[in-house]
């Protein structure tokens, strides 16, 4: 088993540590506060919750040092945690982008089976293509030359 101040060395080898003594005389307790500070190149912002106990001297003489090693190793289990979880979501993002680049790449090339046809064709286009088939070509509306749409409440003819 570890000292006390083994213990806290091993605390404040993840974090700056600040500890905060204080005694109620009327009780006879004594509240003793271990306040973490992450590290910037180690530590870990979301871990910064604080160890806050309240006790007689005597049982924080019997107890105080498991109470600590209990601390350091949830601090270090939530650690891990974290950084599994920052490996996970880092490996997602990779996927992500190497999908979005994956369908970004189909989308802007087209297929060599597909035939494009132009959208707009000339009267002597239409009778080649014809030529060459033997059947009519798909027929592409025209914009120019399109029926506009109804007004409210107006209704187009639709049979001649």
């Amino acid at each position: 088993m570890m000292t006390m101040f083994q213990e806290l060395y091993a605390l404040a080898t993840s974090a700056t540590l600040t500890m905060i003594v204080s005694a109620d005389e009327k009780s006879g307790k004594l509240t003793i506060s271990v306040l973490p500070k992450p590290r910037k190149d180690t530590g870990e912002a979301a871990l910064t919750k604080d160890l806050t106990l309240t006790a007689s001297p005597e049982d924080f003489d019997a107890g105080f040092v498991q109470a600590l090693q209990g601390y350091r190793e949830a601090r270090a289990t939530l650690n891990e945690q974290a950084e599994a979880t920052r490996e996970a979501l880092k490996a997602a993002t990779a996927l992500c982008a190497t999908r979005a680049t994956e369908a970004t790449k189909k989308v802007s090339t087209p297929s060599p089976t597909t035939k494009q046809r132009p959208a707009v064709r000339s009267a002597e286009s239409e009778e080649d293509e014809k030529d060459m088939d033997g059947k009519d070509p798909v027929q592409v509306p025209n914009p120019q030359t399109a029926t506009p749409a109804p007004a409210l409440g107006e209704s187009l003819p639709l049979f001649g």
